[in-house]
């Protein structure tokens, strides 16, 4: 677990050494989602850099007897058509998955990601849909995977409703699958909660 923290400690402080005069801030966002047996609470900034946007944020999840993860991102982002923007970049993650009767494994990775966000109120109608979609993927083959892991991978959709200019309930359905040196591991579930935008 120390060395989870280190990495993750790492991965901040390099990410947020950019200069002010380089980028201008454009967009905050933060939220909490849960389930029955899970909660998660996540946060991006949205920093304009002439002609693209670059994206920094992190993600804590703790799964009720499965597992806890932390995840920090950084993607370069730019609008491909009307409502449609796309993302590239990487995500560090870093955890404990639980085994009952041994030995817990530890999840550490560096993973390629790939994203893209469709807002149906740009292109449909904004006063009728104001609903926003994002998929998101993520893959570390195993010579970007580190400590018991050999291989992680991602994969997030998720639908979130402009309740208010500010503010969204979104709902997600994340879906994950890490190999370790002697065990496997996949698992789906679905969240529901709040996000918000300053």
């Amino acid at each position: 677990m120390k060395k989870i923290c280190i990495t993750t400690c790492f991965m901040l402080l390099v990410l947020f050494m950019i200069p002010e005069s380089v980028i201008a801030r454009d967009s905050y966002t933060f939220g909490i989602q849960a389930n029955r047996k899970a909660i998660e609470v996540f946060g991006e900034g949205g920093f304009y850099m002439q002609p693209s946007t670059l994206y920094v944020g992190a993600n804590g999840l703790y799964y009720e007897d499965k597992y806890s993860m932390l995840g920090v991102h950084a993607m370069v982002g730019n609008v491909i058509a009307p409502g449609l923007t796309g993302k590239l970049g990487f995500k560090g993650v870093g955890g404990e998955f639980k085994r009952s009767g041994r030995d817990n494994p530890t999840l550490l990775a560096l993973a390629f990601s790939i994203s893209g966000t469709y807002d149906l109120s740009d292109v449909v109608a904004t006063h009728y849909i104001p609903i926003i979609l994002h998929a998101t993927f993520s893959i570390a083959p195993k010579p970007l995977s580190f400590d018991d892991t050999d291989l992680f991978m991602e994969a997030v959709l998720a639908a979130d409703w402009m309740f208010l200019e500010n503010a969204a309930v979104t709902a997600s359905f994340r879906y994950l699958d890490v190999d370790f040196d002697d065990w496997d591991r996949s698992h789906g579930s679905v969240y529901l909660g709040f996000k918000f935008i300053l």
